[in-house]
């Protein structure tokens, strides 16, 4: 007699719940899980300026061997024996040594280095945008997190005063962890008309004598989508070697510019405001003062 052994497969309920759960994650993974980098940080900042300078230099060994010598007395009834003398060899090697040379006086003109550090994990110069987003769905809500490393920018330093500053940042080169919110951004900031986001000083900011390090709040215009708004940059700055690392941030209410907030299927709002944050490497400009 043959007995045949019905397969049953899992049961409906569980096979549910395991959906649900799997949807839940690919929403979490696609749609909530942020990618966001951290806030600039000055302590990074100088820890990027200083490897940039770091040079090591080794002198290379040196042998010096004194060749070995033969003396022998001519032959007669009694002869010395030969003797071979060789000075043992000697090796030299200075250690290695890393040095930044700092700059005694920050007067000049300095302008935005892009060669510092990588923007592939934010070690160089950028400038970018955070904001919060409220997600549909009952999802939850999310920091969203721009940046582009197209900057240029120069600061004038003369007599112990910043005596002008002008950062340009070229919003095309902007990209967040969401490709499909960076669509959205080009949109409502019409980067196809205005590509570029301008901040200028507005007055002279005094430096604090034989400092190194400072912070300061610095008022000024902030141009985006064609529109100029009065603002003031909060700014931590050092001085380290021959590089001027400056990290901060600024408000910027979107309406104030004449944008839009975006929104998507998923993202149900976004905030009215946000911050503007930089980071930035500059460096004297050919023939400034040292």
């Amino acid at each position: 007699m043959v007995t045949v052994v019905e397969r049953r497969g899992l049961p409906r309920p569980i096979l549910i719940l395991v959906g649900i759960l799997v949807v839940a994650v690919a929403v979490w993974w696609f749609l909530v899980r942020s990618d966001a980098p951290p806030a600039p940080d000055l302590a990074t900042a100088v820890e990027t300026a200083a490897a940039a300078q770091a040079t090591t230099t080794a002198a290379p060994a040196t042998t010096t061997a004194a060749p070995a010598t033969t003396t022998a007395a001519p032959a007669t009834t009694t002869a010395a024996p030969a003797t071979t003398t060789a000075a043992p060899a000697t090796t030299t090697a200075a250690p290695a040594t890393t040095t930044a040379a700092p700059a005694a006086d920050p007067s000049g003109t300095w302008t935005v280095d892009p060669d510092i550090g990588s923007f592939q994990d934010f070690t160089s110069s950028w400038v970018g945008y955070r904001i919060d987003e409220e997600l549909g769905r009952g999802i939850g809500a999310t920091t969203a997190v721009g940046r582009t490393p197209l900057v240029t920018g120069t600061v004038e330093v003369r007599s112990g005063v910043a005596a002008s500053a002008q950062v340009t940042a070229d919003l095309r080169g902007l990209t967040s962890d969401r490709v499909h919110r960076d669509g959205k951004v080009f949109e409502v900031l019409h980067v196809d008309r205005h590509p570029e986001a301008v901040f200028v000083m507005a007055d002279p900011v005094p430096l604090t004598a034989g400092a190194t390090e400072m912070s300061a709040t610095v008022p000024g215009t902030l141009t985006v989508n064609g529109v100029s708004v009065a603002v003031e940059a909060a700014l931590e700055v050092t001085l380290v070697g021959d590089v001027l690392a400056v990290v901060g941030t600024l408000p910027v209410v979107l309406a104030d510019h004449d944008v839009v907030a975006p929104s998507a299927s998923i993202v149900i709002s976004v905030a009215d405001s946000g911050v503007v944050e930089f980071q930035l490497f500059l460096t004297r400009a050919v023939g400034g003062t040292g």
